[in-house]
């Protein structure tokens, strides 16, 4: 099973009841610990930005409100990346641990 499209990660089967060989579990795991740190250096430069707009007398409202719209949206997925990369991980392991048996 190949995944490029993060929509593919949401119901990734549990290794332990899916005996479905042909995923990668450790791969998951590992892009979507790169995409969560991603998401975070997203976050970190958008707050940063919000920032630096809100000191600035340029500053307009509506703009202010879309970027604090924009962090909570990356935030969430974020967590959702988050979790996908320990269930893989977890999965990752199951399966090595069962296969050393």
């Amino acid at each position: 099973m190949s995944t490029n499209k993060f929509y593919q990660l949401v119901d990734i089967p549990d290794a332990r009841y899916s005996h479905n060989e042909s995923i990668n579990y450790g791969d998951i795991a590992l892009d979507c610990e790169t995409k969560t740190t991603s998401i975070l250096e997203a976050i970190n430069f958008i707050s940063l930005s919000l920032s630096t707009k809100f000191e600035s007398d340029k500053a307009e409202l509506s703009e202010i409100g879309y970027l604090t719209c924009i962090i909570a949206d990356l935030a969430e997925l974020g967590i959702a990346t988050n979790k996908i990369s320990s269930s893989a991980y977890y999965s990752s392991g199951y399966l090595d641990g069962k296969n050393d048996n």
